[in-house]
């Protein structure tokens, strides 16, 4: 009986402590599977442009389990008559949401 009642004494802290969410390995706008769907569905517009992980920021909305994400398109148009001969990179600003599930995230394209 003492060995039950010094597991349990054992046990106890552990049971206090809250469950892991996916929110707190770090930002859900960095992680890689939320950064791929975003590169889908930016690539759905156009072909030739990608994200710079880097350039994600990420914003908490009044929902606990949802946050925003703003991230940095690159793209390089090549127009000829406007530009020259080389293409010109710019940074154009995307939104997402990202509702964090207990399967993983799901991404919404806010634009």
């Amino acid at each position: 009986m003492k060995r039950w009642i010094t597991m349990l004494a054992a046990m106890a802290p552990l049971a206090a402590v809250q469950p892991a969410s996916a929110w707190e390995r770090g930002p859900a706008c960095r992680e890689p599977s939320v950064i791929d769907e975003m590169t889908r569905a930016i690539r759905e517009r156009n072909y030739y442009t990608r994200i710079d992980p880097g350039l994600v920021t990420e914003q908490t909305t009044s929902v606990a389990n949802v946050v925003r994400c703003q991230v940095c398109v690159l793209a390089a148009p090549y127009e000829s008559t406007q530009f020259g001969d080389r293409p010109v990179r710019h940074c154009l600003a995307h939104a997402f949401e990202v509702r964090i599930v207990p399967a993983g995230f799901v991404v919404r394209d806010l634009q």
